[in-house]
């Protein structure tokens, strides 16, 4: 997959990559937290407030993934996604559909993202994930090297620092995520 194949989609009318976005291109979400206002004239010895949910500026000033709106967006929109991978559990019982929801919502928004000529197919998308870690997310390649490929997709702590890497691979697109995400 060249990176010739996609064409970026431009950002739509509220400023975002994609109508599921929560910030527009150039932001991430934060969510609510306590912050620690700094001593002035009201206040001498400073104080607490709440800081509420909010979309502050990506480093990059990029589009820009983190955890938290990644775990939004699939809360949000994946149960309204219609094409589906094919609801067999594959030799896996009910563990072999258990992230069908996740599939469908993800590969549909790297299709509207990406625009890829040969868009991803969910069911490739789920054999790939069957293959490659038997639909267990937390398994390990090799228990003994902690850089060890992971999760369900078996990524590797290097290809998981080319995702959010600015120079990396995708030059508009990036994830910043820790090992355990």
């Amino acid at each position: 997959m060249g990176a010739k194949k996609y064409k970026n989609k431009q950002a739509d009318n509220s400023g975002k990559v994609h109508p599921w976005r929560l910030c527009p291109e150039g932001q991430h979400a934060v969510v609510t937290h306590p912050l620690h206002v700094p001593p002035n004239e009201k206040s001498p010895e400073g104080h607490m407030t709440t800081r509420h949910f909010h979309c502050a500026n990506n480093p990059s000033k990029k589009d820009q993934f983190y955890p938290l709106e990644i775990h939004r967006i699939a809360e949000d929109n994946f149960s309204k996604v219609k094409n589906r991978p094919c609801p067999l559990g594959l030799e896996f019982g009910d563990q072999g559909s258990k992230y069908d929801h996740l599939i469908a919502g993800w590969v549909q928004y790297w299709n509207d993202v990406l625009k890829p000529d040969e868009p991803l197919d969910p069911n490739l998308f789920k054999a790939l994930i069957a293959s490659e870690s038997r639909l267990i997310p937390d398994i390990l390649a090799d228990k003994k090297r902690p850089n060890s490929a992971r999760g369900l997709t078996q990524v590797t702590n290097k290809t998981r620092k080319i995702l959010g890497d600015e120079k990396g691979e995708l030059k508009n697109h990036f994830l910043t995520v820790s090992r355990p995400n």
